[in-house]
């Protein structure tokens, strides 16, 4: 655990709340969710509970939005010109995220089986559920550039490639650049061909 704050240097606002996510994604890789305590997470960030509890009324929350603020924003999608290129985009930054902080926190909680069905579905819908959206708008543009079969276009075509992502995640650790291609080469694009 880290040292709390030398007394005379309090901090507040977007300083505070950084060092309470990276409290929190510390203590998450250090205890997991169904160890994580407020208290806890208050000394690793060199605050007090009140501080935590005037933000976020549980650790749920506080975990969601420790989760939010430092997970790569969904505003900039890639559109590259073809479906090909936006997948290995999305997939590509979904592979990256896996190696941070926040996406190892994410992954740990949704791949163990301690954790609570609340906070699994608090992040499948604060977290997965915005990827999917992504994912569909890859292929709605790709059926406009018609190099997708506007059947394909559904929520389970748009998990392949994720889902994949995923299993080499658990299996082998989060996929390189080539392993990302494959998938989409091989297993996501035939299934979305006219």
């Amino acid at each position: 655990m880290s040292c709390p704050q030398r007394p005379g240097t309090r901090r507040r606002g977007e300083q505070l709340e950084n060092a309470i996510f990276d409290a929190v994604l510390g203590e998450l890789a250090e205890v997991g969710y169904h160890r994580l305590t407020m208290e806890g997470v208050a000394a690793r960030a060199g605050t007090g509970k009140g501080a935590l509890y005037r933000r976020w009324p549980s650790r749920e929350s506080l975990v969601l939005a420790a989760l939010r603020g430092r997970l790569p924003s969904l505003d900039e999608q890639p559109d590259t010109g073809s479906v090909r290129g936006d997948l290995v985009g999305q997939l590509q930054r979904m592979a990256d995220t896996m190696r941070t902080p926040a996406g190892m926190a994410m992954w740990g909680i949704l791949g163990n089986p301690q954790s609570s069905s609340a906070i699994v579905h608090a992040v499948h819908a604060a977290v997965i559920e915005p990827y999917q959206q992504v994912m569909l708008t890859i292929l709605r543009r790709g059926v406009e550039r018609g190099e997708v079969r506007a059947g394909a276009v559904t929520r389970l075509v748009a998990e392949v490639g994720p889902v994949m992502i995923r299993q080499h995640y658990f299996a082998a650790g989060p996929p390189t650049g080539p392993a990302v291609r494959a998938i989409v080469d091989e297993v996501v694009l035939p299934i979305l061909r006219p």
